[in-house]
């Protein structure tokens, strides 16, 4: 039956409850202490007919199913602490599923955890979020990383390629004598610079040999919206539940309108992870409880139930176009525009230029704009419908004209700069010593980097921005080129082990 012509469906069933229970003007002798004080009227915790979250059954299922209806999902949890949560319990699904499949059997037919060293593996691009590193530290799975190599480095790209994947696999089945023994392959997609991977090409070969594929889509929960323009495929939007993963985490508030916190855990149709159980909500459940707060945001959550409402695909489709529009412009100017495939984040690559990027963002910050990010080499802008046009537009565009002014970059002036990136000839990840979760409880100390560290091992992993390429991960041993990368990115404080 179609839900939405239910005489008794709710559009949006939490803030409906939600304006209901303050309508009632109850004596709230509950939580929480601010007893709706403040402003804070919205701010309510489980009580009668608000559902839990964790065991949600009413109003929050509800609205989830509606969720997952948008976004083309068997499943939608949502997650009131931000898509570090859903990642670490995607993470904890797939060991599960490991586990399940790797068990050993006893006398009685019981399936019990396996007792020998051999541990579940998760293969995952080098550019993950530091909860992922937090996750191996509490779920003890090996990380195997990877970091195909290209010409240049940036702290924040990891590109991979179906074929590039298919040989790490076919490299972790050989030393297992046939045996996979890999319990997920975990990417980030889009990076922070917009590069997006071809996930539907990844999913077909983690698929051919029986993993799941589990994406951090935290930057790109509005890829929904967007169609993917290749000529050669047919018409698709460009998220990943819909090429293909397995689950992903989206980070709603990034790009949605949705308070800071919310997130989605999506579960696709075809998921590996589901395997035709009956009992995989329940599980999915326990996992993201496993990781979050008892007591999860009222108020978080009507901002995810009320983002079905809010989301206008054709806003996303036109704020498109203008970004794509702006990006022309100032390419006219004479920056670079870094050509990756995000459609609504704006990167200007400044390699070259007498300014680095933190430099022009503080410049940017003086006349009233304020970025993503930035690095020596990058400045990373984010857009959105809800970016007032044309009046944002035009004062970012004005702010850069003014800028590009006083910068007065000739071609060999650009050619001279100290900022042409990082370069590091045939470039190798750091050896790897200990998994993160074996050096979690080991006596550690933070030390200044400098070049007495070459042959330390740290003890937590070194990022300047989530999600980026870790320079060193905890276990890991610090050789030259690391120390090269850790001094231009401005890392000058490092954790070590004492041991």
């Amino acid at each position: 039956m179609d839900n939405k012509k239910n005489d008794n469906y709710i559009l949006y069933p939490v803030k409906k409850f939600i304006e209901m229970y303050k309508e009632s003007k109850k004596v709230r002798l509950h939580m929480p202490g601010h007893k709706g004080a403040f402003g804070y009227e919205d701010d309510i915790t489980e009580v009668h007919g608000a559902d839990s979250l964790y065991e949600a059954s009413g109003i929050i299922a509800e609205s989830e199913k509606r969720t997952a209806e948008l976004f083309g999902a068997a499943s939608t949890f949502y997650s009131t602490e931000g898509s570090s949560q859903v990642i670490k319990a995607m993470c904890f699904l797939a060991m599960q599923r490991w586990y399940e499949r790797n068990g050993v059997r006893t006398d009685d037919k019981d399936v019990s955890v396996k007792t020998g060293e051999e541990r579940p593996v998760i293969l995952a691009t080098r550019n993950a979020h530091k909860s992922f590193i937090y996750a191996d530290m509490l779920l003890g799975f090996d990380i195997k990383w990877m970091y195909p190599k290209r010409e240049d480095y940036s702290l924040c790209k990891c590109e991979l390629t179906p074929e590039e994947l298919d040989d790490y696999i076919k490299e972790i089945v050989n030393e297992n004598a046939g045996k996979v023994g890999i319990a997920a392959v975990y990417v980030t997609s889009p990076d922070y610079l917009g590069n997006i991977l071809d996930i539907e090409g990844l999913a077909t070969v983690a698929h051919k040999y029986d993993i799941p594929l589990l994406v951090d889509n935290a930057h790109g929960a509005y890829l929904k919206f967007i169609e993917n323009n290749n000529q050669n495929t047919l018409k698709k939007d460009l998220h990943p539940i819909t090429l293909g993963a397995d689950m992903c985490a989206d980070s709603a508030h990034k790009t949605l309108p949705v308070l800071t916190g919310g997130a989605y855990l999506h579960v696709s149709e075809k998921s590996l992870l589901i395997n035709g159980k009956d009992e995989f909500e329940e599980e999915v459940r326990k996992a993201l409880l496993m990781f979050g707060s008892t007591s999860p945001s009222y108020m978080i959550m009507e901002s995810l139930d009320e983002a079905i409402k809010r989301i206008k695909p054709e806003d996303y489709v036109e704020t498109e176009k203008r970004v794509a529009e702006l990006e022309k412009e100032l390419t006219s100017i004479g920056y670079k525009i870094l050509n990756d495939n995000e459609p609504l984040k704006i990167v200007v690559d400044l390699r070259g230029l007498s300014v680095s990027g933190n430099e022009l963002s503080d410049k940017l910050r003086k006349k009233g704009i304020e970025c993503e990010y930035a690095d020596p080499d990058f400045l990373v802008t984010m857009w959105s419908p809800f970016n007032e046009y044309p009046k944002d537009y035009e004062k970012f565009k004005d702010a850069m004209s003014e800028l590009w002014d006083e910068l007065d970059c000739s071609a060999e002036e650009r050619a001279g700069s100290s900022f042409n990136g990082i370069v590091i000839k045939d470039y190798k990840l750091p050896e790897v010593k200990y998994q993160p979760y074996e050096v979690k409880f080991l006596p550690h100390k933070k030390v200044k980097v400098d070049d007495s560290l070459v042959g330390k091992i740290v003890a937590d992993t070194s990022v300047s921005c989530p999600p980026a390429v870790s320079p060193i991960v905890a276990g890991e041993t610090i050789d030259k080129n690391i120390l090269l990368v850790l001094k231009y990115y401005g890392i000058d404080i490092i954790d070590v082990l004492v041991i």
